[in-house]
């Protein structure tokens, strides 16, 4: 019979990666597969929190670093390659679990997607250029005109819904709204739902210590580096939270110090770890621990052995 898969979510900042390392001294065949929207990126390490090679070496990880920044991902791709790690690793006689914040990706996995085909990234690759050469405007009047229901559930400053709306309509034939009414297809697996939480004032504090580890670790000099190697700040990967926020000072605009783009990264990352709660608190399933637990790898230990059973 084949196993519940436990999924491990938890907003930001949460302490997720630590979580799980403790999880595998005691579960020596846990194997993640990660459903983290930012952390499939190559040359992304610091500033997305990335699980470190010693990390990595301990607890073996899926779907994160094998992407270029140039690319884009979208949740179907996601539920496919997932689907695929999850089952590579019950072959090998690994447990699987799902870590990640993502939100999207991990309710298309658990809860399946509209059957949207794969987008050739030919199209994608000159609607970007299309979009530098005329304009986030041009595309978006573009939009509306072929499809207005999904100009409608996308904002005028999406550059990456966009395109990929418009994407799908020219390689399909159909518009991205009519894929959308397609029933969704059901999930390979039984999932389980685990997360963890902070009071939000705990929360906010481990994001800006974080933010400052992060800064000491060369955050400035991982985004400089990715600009020196020809990736634009229009690039979606430089869009993260982290990255997006250096532009100003990289550009030397007047007044902007480096104290200010380490607040900016603090309360953006903090709005992003509220809109993540906003998604998590729509999914009921989810049994919730307490981040600041004394014993939090334990409960943790004993939720998915139970899940494993039931």
């Amino acid at each position: 019979m084949t196993p519940t898969i436990p999924i491990l979510v938890g907003p930001t900042a949460s302490g997720k990666t630590a979580l799980v390392l403790a999880l595998a001294r005691t579960m020596p065949r846990l194997e993640v597969v990660s459903a983290d929207s930012r952390q499939v990126y190559r040359k992304l390490d610091i500033g997305t929190a990335k699980p470190t090679p010693a990390e990595r070496a301990q607890v073996p990880h899926h779907l994160i670093d094998f992407l270029d920044p140039s690319e884009t991902y979208s949740a179907g791709r996601f539920r496919a390659d997932a689907e695929r790690a999850i089952a590579e690793c019950l072959v090998r006689g690994s447990l699987p679990i799902i870590v990640g914040g993502t939100g999207l990706y991990l309710r298309a996995l658990a809860e399946g997607l509209s059957p949207i085909p794969h987008v050739s990234q030919e199209i994608t690759r000159r609607l970007r250029e299309e979009l530098a050469a005329e304009g986030l405007a041009a595309l978006y009047r573009r939009l509306r005109e072929t499809d207005p229901k999904a100009a409608s559930h996308i904002k005028p400053s999406d550059p990456q819904r966009t395109i990929r709306a418009l994407a799908v309509h020219e390689s399909t034939g159909k518009p991205l709204s009519a894929w959308w009414e397609l029933p969704p297809a059901s999930p390979e697996y039984a999932y389980a739902w685990l997360g963890v939480r902070w009071p939000r004032g705990l929360l906010r504090e481990r994001i800006r210590q974080r933010t400052q580890t992060m800064l000491e670790a060369g955050l400035e000099r991982e985004v400089r580096g990715l600009l020196a190697a020809g990736y634009p700040w229009e690039t979606n990967a430089l869009r993260t939270v982290g990255y997006r926020e250096w532009r100003p000072f990289i550009e030397g605009e007047r007044g902007t110090s480096l104290e200010e783009v380490r607040e900016q990264i603090v309360i953006h990352t903090a709005q992003y770890a509220k809109r993540q709660m906003t998604w998590f608190a729509a999914e009921p399933q989810i049994h919730w621990l307490e981040g600041q637990s004394g014993d939090l790898a334990d409960r943790a230990s004993h939720w998915i052995e139970r899940v494993r059973t039931s």
